[in-house]
């Protein structure tokens, strides 16, 4: 049975940010541009409905409901939903580009022309394995929170004067399982992306035969990974903290809800101006951290695919 080292493996995204530093300054210029402005332009085109929402939460505030207040915001919610759901595809679209940019990263590091990013078809299938898993993950999640609540409610009429203790002893059990369950399958299934990527076709369950035996190795990978973005997480919340600080006088005049409620009462684009300098800082550190986030996350699973599939051709890479 064909093995892989678990350090190796999760550690493999820091190992193309330290041969290829400027290719991680080269994602996060790209991230800027396919993600953040993006949502500048949308703030810009949506700003004043934004504004508007926060203006009629802040009304509400220490009051009885205003039925017409909360009918306004929830027509402004609605008209939301379109665009929330072109953002959700198009950002799928960007984690797909820049997930083949960290597997070919790996599985061919002498092809780096600009900086391992491309948009073709290998891109396409991974977005679309991307899509189909998380509409997979709403369907499993929704069925095993309905199973839950009708055995819990079984339980809860079973248990006599004991109802509550019942069903919440149900539930927490049966949540228990569920969580297990639901990372058994996304392990078991972690490879359709590198197999999609490599095929250049749909792959899914095809992972399910490649990951055999292999459920504790790629646990470990997962724990070690998720354990290197909250230390990354924790750094860059202690930088975005300084930023603030240097800001001291500027920020100041911020502080309190009143200030705040006459900030957003502004137009977006003066809210910009006022703003620019904090969120110019904070979007580099933002931007250099999703880059090497997006190798450390990624990688690892091109890593173990390159472990454990069979050799074959990658003249194509």
């Amino acid at each position: 049975m064909a093995r892989f080292s678990v350090t190796e493996a999760a550690t493999a995204g820091f190992g193309i940010v330290g041969r290829r530093p400027l290719v991680v300054a080269g994602w996060a210029i790209a991230l800027v541009a396919a993600l953040v402005l993006p949502a500048l332009l949308c703030i810009a085109m949506l700003g004043p409905r934004f504004v508007e929402i926060m203006q009629l939460a802040a009304q509400q505030k220490g009051q009885a409901g205003d039925p017409e207040a909360l009918d306004r915001m929830m027509r402004l919610n609605s008209g939301l939903t379109g665009f929330n759901m072109l953002y959700w595809l198009w950002s799928t679209f960007v984690k797909a580009v820049f997930c083949g940019a960290a597997f070919r990263a790996v599985l061919t590091p002498e092809k780096a022309a600009w900086a391992y990013l491309r948009i073709g078809s290998r891109e396409m299938w991974l977005a679309l394995v991307m899509l189909v898993e998380q509409v997979l993950l709403f369907i499993a999640v929704f069925v095993m929170a309905l199973v839950i609540a009708v055995v819990a409610a079984i339980a809860a009429v079973g248990a006599g004067d004991h109802q509550t203790g019942g069903a919440i002893a149900v539930a927490g059990v049966g949540g228990a399982i569920a969580v297990v369950l639901v990372i058994w399958v996304a392990l078991r299934l972690s490879m359709a992306g590198p197999m999609s990527f490599a095929d250049n076709q749909f792959r899914l369950f095809e992972s399910w035969d490649l990951t055999k035996g292999q459920t504790w190795r790629l646990l470990g990978v997962a724990l070690l990974v998720i354990l290197f973005l909250v230390v990354m997480e924790m750094l860059l919340a202690g930088l975005i903290g300084g930023v603030v600080m240097a800001g001291g006088g500027s920020l100041a005049a911020l502080q309190g809800s009143a200030n705040l409620d006459a900030l957003f009462r502004r137009p977006p684009i003066e809210i910009l101006r006022a703003l620019w300098p904090w969120l110019t800082s904070l979007g580099v550190v933002v931007a250099l951290f999703g880059a090497v986030a997006q190798a450390v996350f990624y990688a690892p699973w091109a890593f173990i695919h390159r472990a454990l599939a069979r050799p074959r051709e990658t003249a194509w890479l």
